[in-house]
């Protein structure tokens, strides 16, 4: 069954009937003031951090599931009748209902009784409010008698103690000034007002939340909705909510727009006079296209012409939209993280840039800083920070740090900024060093911190936190993270040699001849061991009973350049043997289905879901690079179309989440409910797919000294097209595959001119606006 389609022409994705299996949303603002909106109107707003600058309230695994939200009621003063636009949250059967999640937009539609109502929420680039621009049309020939009700429900500004603490409303002010109700949470630290306001005339008002929905009811059935008036109360010391209360009345065929907006202010004073700012009709229409070109202008760095729709659809449209949110706000707010405790996740933040280095390297090059500058001087780094207080926690993770050299390198591919090398910044715990003593103060703390079979310790985790009982004692070595050694390492090499950083390279190979000289302990004979457990024992080996293959291993292994060719191709031939399905790779096999650390059974979510033997999308996108790195065309291809979320527009009422956007899990064959989808949005999966698909498929990968043309795409594929600007050169980009084949390209001709090898030199496109290249197979 599908909820849906695609609309490519207008980039959005068409919701026909509200009873999604799970919200399906989208994200309004772009890291500054933002939303999350469902498809139904549920969601909440928040300013630069969801945890600490909270503006109003979403109650997760609530029942009934996405309340509240950004309502809208209408009521017929005459039948005493009112419903939602939006179906919720009164539920009312609509005669006609429709959801279209666009770019940093959502319009809903609904029809009843006569009336039809639009209403797009968005978020004006760069401003700190949201607007709700509604159009409520009369279809018959008889004048209507209407009134519109709102409903919003405000939040103290710490999300997390507004949730399991009641006290914070006894801090709450919310009264009605100068036509908004401006609400007071007595902020800690930087003053955050909200305000709510419309270009209707205001009949009434509660500030009052018990006063506008009435006890024991719910948003479902407000009290002053049913009665058709507001009571004109403000608050001080209770729950506080945003319900306007508009008359309406519409002659037969007319059409009348209205406009809300809910926004933030420094100042109680001066916030009515921000809000009747941002409610000018003329300057809202101009925010509106303004915003559309902004998303037109993020992807207009890459773009592509694939002999696929729902990969054309995903790589011009939905996948850079995706990355865009990911970075924005890395694993902290979507319907799945609550943003109370995830905030700016550094392993993950600092794998997110990669999906936007193309459109946004200015930006990346920032988030790098910021990430940077929560490490220590040893070299390991905290966890997480916050943005609005930027202070960070966690740590002691033996990945993290770790990610930090292929990012910097992405960065100086993508621009030439090798100077960013020596950009002095903070360790957390004071002085400062450069960008490159930062990454190779990483490297060394991972080899000051070796096991007894010389792996890297597995400290308080390894990427797969849910496997870290195995370190309960101490001493348990993770081969993953060897193998990202091994990556970051050759990373550095390649750098050191491209700029001639002689002490430095030396440095390196020393490290890289190291871990070469380790690759016999950790290999099981047809793949490579995942750890060894704090007794010693090899984890992940054909001797277990369970989970005798990990994903990870393998892959990573390839993309280190550490194994023998034999080894790497006998690695990703036992994964297709053991792990893959058609609806993904399997993060390992059998999968455990108890928790038994004795039995080396350490995970404790169920078997077949998430990193228990579930298909981890995340997983799937190094799967996809290692087999184009061994040439190995068909394979990557399968592994992509598997896991393509068009491909679950069809099996929607299985899978549940949005059929737009990549999520971080399914269950796989080895879970009791196989197929189900876990946690959309913001997963690791993003940005490494995109950056799988356009640089190791399409094979447009940028390097230091050029831009290489090296696809590896299917046979079937004869032609692909792309355009991609790199350092300010617009590339028009033709792979001609007419023989139907999978090798590497025999012809680069670049503007006419046959060059030598897969890669277009600087010196060639320097200073010029456009280049024509075609790669023939």
């Amino acid at each position: 069954m599908n909820y849906g389609y695609f609309d490519s022409a207008a980039r959005e994705y068409v919701i026909t009937r509200p009873d999604t299996p799970t919200p399906w949303i989208n994200y309004l603002g772009s890291g500054g003031y933002s939303a999350i909106i469902s498809n139904c109107a549920g969601g909440m707003s928040f300013h630069k951090d969801a945890n600490y600058r909270r503006v109003t309230r979403y109650r997760f695994n609530n029942i009934p599931v996405d309340r509240p939200g950004k309502y809208i009621y209408l009521r017929d003063m005459d039948s005493g009748e009112y419903w939602s636009p939006s179906w919720q949250p009164v539920m009312k059967s609509l005669d006609a209902y429709e959801c279209r999640h666009g770019m940093g937009y959502t319009k809903i539609k609904g029809a009843y009784s006569g009336i039809n109502v639009e209403t797009t929420y968005f978020i004006p680039v760069g401003k700190d409010y949201e607007l709700w621009v509604v159009k409520i049309k009369n279809n018959s020939m008889e004048e209507r008698n209407l009134k519109i009700f709102t409903y919003i429900e405000f939040s103290w500004h710490e999300a997390l103690r507004d949730t399991i603490c009641d006290w914070p409303r006894k801090l709450f002010d919310a009264q009605f000034m100068d036509d908004f109700i401006v609400f007071d949470p007595m902020v800690e630290g930087e003053p955050l007002f909200s305000y709510f306001g419309t270009s209707l005339d205001i009949e009434g008002y509660d500030c009052s939340r018990d006063r506008y929905l009435g006890n024991y009811r719910s948003e479902s059935n407000p009290i002053a909705v049913e009665r058709g008036e507001c009571s004109n109360t403000g608050i001080v010391s209770d729950n506080a909510c945003g319900g306007l209360c508009c008359p309406l009345k519409l002659s037969g065929g007319e059409e009348k727009t209205a406009v809300f907006v809910l926004g933030v202010s420094e100042c109680k004073e001066t916030a009515g006079i921000k809000g009747k700012k941002a409610l000018n009709m003329d300057a809202i229409e101009n925010d509106f296209l303004e915003l559309k070109q902004s998303w037109a202008e993020f992807m207009s760095g890459m773009k592509f012409n694939v002999p696929d729709r729902d990969i054309n659809l995903m790589l011009n449209t939905w996948n850079q939209y995706q990355c865009k949110t990911t970075f924005d706000w890395s694993r902290f707010i979507s319907f799945y993280e609550r943003g109370v405790d995830r905030g700016i996740g550094f392993r993950d933040s600092m794998q997110d840039v990669l999906g936007v280095m193309h459109a946004i390297p200015d930006k990346a090059k920032a988030r790098i800083i910021e990430l940077l500058s929560i490490q220590y001087k040893r070299g390991d780094v905290m966890s997480v920070y916050y943005p609005a207080t930027k202070k960070a926690h966690g740590g002691g993770r033996s990945d993290d740090h770790l990610w930090s050299a292929f990012s910097v390198c992405t960065y100086i591919r993508e621009t030439g900024d090798v100077q960013f090398l020596n950009e002095l910044v903070p360790f957390y715990d004071g002085g400062e060093g450069t960008v490159l003593e930062h990454l190779e103060n990483g490297i060394k703390f991972t080899m000051d911190h070796l096991g007894s079979h010389g792996m890297p310790l597995m400290l308080k985790g390894d990427w797969n936190d849910t496997i870290i009982s195995m370190n309960k004692d101490g001493g348990a070595e993770s081969v993953f993270v060897f193998f990202q050694l091994g990556h970051a390492v050759k990373e550095l090499i390649l750098l050191y040699k491209q700029y001639g950083f002689e002490d430095n390279l030396k440095w390196a190979n020393g490290i890289y001849d190291y871990c070469k000289s380790k690759m016999d302990g950790i290999w099981d004979g047809k793949w490579f061991i995942r750890a060894f457990n704090s007794k010693g024992e090899k984890y992940g080996s054909s001797e277990d009973e369970y989970n005798k293959i990990f994903l990870n291993p393998q892959s990573w292994a390839v993309l280190s350049g550490l194994p023998s060719k034999e080894q790497a191709a006998a690695a990703l031939d036992s994964v297709r043997e053991y792990l893959n399905t058609d609806s993904g790779v399997m993060a390992n096999y059998p999968a455990t289905s108890r928790f038994d650390p004795e039995q080396k059974l350490y995970f404790w979510n169920p078997a077949g879901w998430g990193e228990n033997g579930g298909i981890f999308n995340h997983t799937n996108t190094w799967a996809i690079i290692a087999e184009t790195m061994m040439r190995r065309n068909e394979y990557a291809f399968e592994y992509y179309k598997n896991i393509l979320p068009p491909k679950r527009n069809d099996i929607a009422e299985l899978c549940m989440v949005e059929p737009y956007v990549y999520c971080q899990s399914m269950n796989s064959i080895q879970h009791a409910n196989p197929g189900i989808a876990n946690n959309s949005w913001l997963t690791g999966t993003v940005s490494w797919m995109f950056f799988a698909v356009s640089q190791y498929i399409a094979g447009i990968r940028p390097d230091y000294d050029g831009l290489i043309i090296d696809p590896c795409i299917p046979a079937e594929w004869d032609n692909v097209e792309v355009e991609r600007i790199f350092r300010g050169t617009h590339f028009k980009i033709s792979i001609k595959n007419k023989a139907g084949k999978t090798g590497r390209i025999e012809k680069l001709i670049v503007d006419r001119a046959i060059i030598d090898g897969h890669k277009v030199p600087v010196d060639y496109f320097k200073g010029k606006k456009t280049v024509e290249v075609i790669a023939e197979l």
